[in-house]
């Protein structure tokens, strides 16, 4: 079989690391990279020529092409590499724009090219696992997902803030833990440290189709970075490290009691350490690429995939950004009126819009708040038997 023909697109360092597992991988040939910094081919592989045009890069004849360029550039980059009749795998998130992302896979499905987004946490050994044991039922039908992604500011970062960066992997990976999408968001962002004009923190509150609660704290100002997923289901919860790596299950176990005790569950602080699998997740990813070019259905994840992210992440961002001053003084100072904030994630094609948001239209408005910030409320009300497990 010939080996296919390979660029990439962007040498920051999540393109030298594409560059890097390409250029070792067995089928592939890494033949040249594009980016038009100076200094960009004093990071390339050794020996890999750097053109600072794209159309010098698609003068080699490429096969496939991964593209790690800043986010702003995805929609021109992607379109001619469609054009061109190269097979791409485009960074996370995939465009600057839901709508830029649906042209994008509108694109390489008219030209019958595989088009992949970079959701590399789809391969992390944890998020795998839990899936797989999800699936087996281990702890019952899901109730809440919860995800804690935060750290230093990351000087790579200047076009987008921690909704894109960041939340976009969390939403990626609790969709497809669990199987359902997303129904419903609200959340708080805030700027704090003017390192870039995007926002840095962010706390979302969200509710998936079957039910499930969702929490998802973002933001780039915490010293200790973390990666952790925590999914609760009627039967017990499991906790993931995805630095670590590391998962644990806990199970609601049950004591009897005396008649003057009331039984009940027994708190499980340790759980079992679960066996992962022993893999670097961005060659899983790229593996999975290259198989379906070659017309093999491996676990790859698609543009459209992608798109319903950015969905989510276009509904949170268009929640106010809130900055409050708290009041200094007694107790008898007023707190500010509640705000409610409500952003439904759009229907996916085919399904009806109306019937989307009905169980939304007669939500009560949230009780006022005695805090110092307003209150951002989904108002999720849902629908009689409407718990699905796949």
């Amino acid at each position: 079989m010939t080996a296919l023909r390979a660029g990439v697109v962007g040498l920051g360092t999540m393109g030298r690391h594409h560059a890097r597992v390409l250029a070792a991988m067995p089928g592939v040939r890494l033949i040249g990279a594009c980016d038009p910094a100076p200094q960009a081919a004093r990071h390339a592989v050794a020996g890999l020529p750097v053109f600072p045009d794209l159309d010098q890069l698609l003068g080699l004849g490429l096969d496939i092409c991964v593209v790690a360029a800043p986010t702003l550039a995805h929609a021109d980059i992607g379109t001619r590499l469609a054009q061109a009749g190269v097979h791409a795998l485009i960074e996370k998130p995939l465009g600057a724009s839901a709508e830029e992302g649906r042209a994008l896979a509108d694109a390489f499905e008219r030209a019958g090219l595989v088009g992949c987004v970079g959701h590399i946490e789809r391969f992390n050994p944890v998020i795998r696992a839990m899936r797989d044991r999800i699936a087996r039922g281990e702890i019952g039908a899901v109730l809440q997902v919860t995800t804690s992604r935060q750290g230093p500011y990351p000087r790579r970062i200047r076009d987008v803030g921690v909704i894109l960066d960041l939340a976009s992997h969390d939403i990626d990976l609790t969709r497809w833990i669990t199987g359902s999408p997303y129904l419903k968001v609200s959340a708080v962002t805030n700027q704090v440290t003017g390192g870039s004009s995007h926002e840095d923190l962010a706390a979302v509150a969200g509710v998936l189709e079957d039910g499930t609660v969702v929490n998802h704290l973002v933001n780039w100002l915490s010293p200790v970075k973390e990666r952790l997923v925590t999914v609760t289901g009627q039967l017990g919860c499991l906790r993931g490290d995805l630095l670590a790596p590391a998962l644990r299950l806990h199970r609601h176990g049950l004591r009897s009691a005396p008649d003057d005790q009331a039984a009940g569950p027994v708190a499980d602080n340790r759980g079992v350490a679960c066996k992962l699998a022993t893999h670097e997740p961005l060659r899983a990813e790229l593996e999975g690429f290259v198989a379906a070019v070659h017309g093999r259905a491996d676990h790859i994840v698609p543009m459209r995939a992608g798109v319903e992210v950015m969905d989510v992440t276009s509904a949170i961002l268009s929640v106010p950004r809130v900055g409050v001053e708290v009041p200094h003084g007694g107790a008898d100072i007023a707190p500010p009126s509640p705000e409610r904030v409500v952003a439904v994630v759009p229907p996916r094609p085919g399904e009806d819009g109306a019937a989307h948001g009905a169980a939304f239209a007669h939500a009560e408005p949230p009780a006022a708040s005695h805090g110092d910030l307003p209150v951002l409320v989904a108002g999720y009300v849902p629908a009689l038997n409407s718990r699905r497990f796949f």
